[in-house]
């Protein structure tokens, strides 16, 4: 049973959840056996959106697959495999998916299977809470099936200073300018504003909305990410900041919503009706990220050879403090 085994490390919201159970799938269709670890709920969820990163209090960062997917089957790793696993077949490489098992891919390298299961995933995606009649999360549900709804994502919290993936902050002439061009496309628009700092939201996107129908989805916390997915996905059209939010929102719409983006991902290239723009800021590095550590490019051909010492200590360096959990 153990040679056939793969063991893949998750952490992170909902989005990159979903993408590391893709990868888990892709694996599945191979014919090997695939588990997750959940350790890193355990050990870095908890109190993992707090004051420091930006939210107004303190929420638990936890494995949503199972509420936002309640059909789906995942099989989740023992402790005593994953720490056998770990010290063994650890694995972190662009090319993952062409190793065989066993395996513990342990990092974000090799995640390109979010189109290849789209349509997976879109059936599974039944959260029980659009069962639940009268609640707050089904009145607004029924809302947004039933106007011209633009579903806003404005992510905030670690994403609300200079970061090392996005760079700058989205920026409100972003925001300004989309809101702009999507009430001219059709002036019955309705705008369904979703962040994880909704005082932000009222105090600089709200008056950008003054002439508008708008609301501010307030009614789900930063611990239930999948229940904003699901709503988001539900919208005719789909406003996306920096994050992964709005780019599954769309991967898991019934529909085909428009999708409007402030960055280009590859992701896109797989999706018709999608349109970036490069509204606002550029996004840049001002302030590097302590606990990440990206290598150079090369500077010429004549320096292949070093270029490529590099990279081989870089990935050793890099597997080891994923690891120990030192970077993420």
């Amino acid at each position: 049973m153990e040679d056939n085994l793969i063991i893949i490390r998750v952490d992170g919201g909902i989005a990159s959840q979903i993408g590391f159970v893709a990868l888990g799938k892709v694996f599945e269709e191979k014919g090997y056996q695939v588990k997750y670890d959940l350790s890193w709920f355990e050990t870095s969820g908890k109190g993992f959106y707090n004051t420091t990163n930006g939210y107004d209090r303190i929420y638990d960062l936890t494995f949503d697959m199972p509420k936002a997917f309640p059909q789906l089957e995942m099989k989740i790793a023992s402790e005593d495999e994953v720490k056998r696993y770990n010290k063994l077949y650890f694995i972190d490489d662009e090319k993952v998916i062409t190793h065989k098992p066993p395996l513990y891919v342990g990092g974000y390298l090799g995640r390109h299977y979010d189109i290849y299961f789209a349509r997976h995933f879109a059936t599974y995606f039944s959260p029980k809470e659009i069962e639940q009649k009268d609640t707050p999360f089904y009145i607004l549900l029924q809302e947004i099936l039933n106007t011209q709804s633009c579903g806003i994502h404005i992510r905030r919290g670690d994403l609300s200073q200079n970061h090392i993936v996005y760079g700058e902050p989205t920026s409100l002439t972003y925001f300004e300018r989309v809101i702009q061009l999507v009430a001219q496309m059709d002036s019955k628009s309705v705008f369904y504003l979703f962040s994880d700092d909704v005082a932000w939201v009222r105090e600089h996107i709200a008056p950008l909305l003054k002439d508008k129908q708008f609301k501010i989805c307030d009614i789900n916390t930063p611990e239930q990410g999948y229940l904003d997915l699901y709503l988001l996905s539900r919208c005719k059209v789909i406003v996306a900041s920096h994050g992964s939010l709005g780019a599954y929102a769309k991967i898991l719409a019934p529909h085909n919503p428009l999708l409007i983006a402030p960055r280009i991902r590859n992701v896109f290239f797989e999706m018709e009706n999608v349109m970036l723009v490069n509204w606002g800021a550029k996004p840049k590095i001002t302030q590097p990220c302590n606990n990440v550590i990206t290598p150079p490019p090369p500077l010429s051909k004549k320096l292949t050879l070093r270029y490529k010492l590099f990279l081989y200590l870089y990935n050793r360096l890099r597997s080891k403090l994923l690891r120990k959990g030192v970077i993420q």
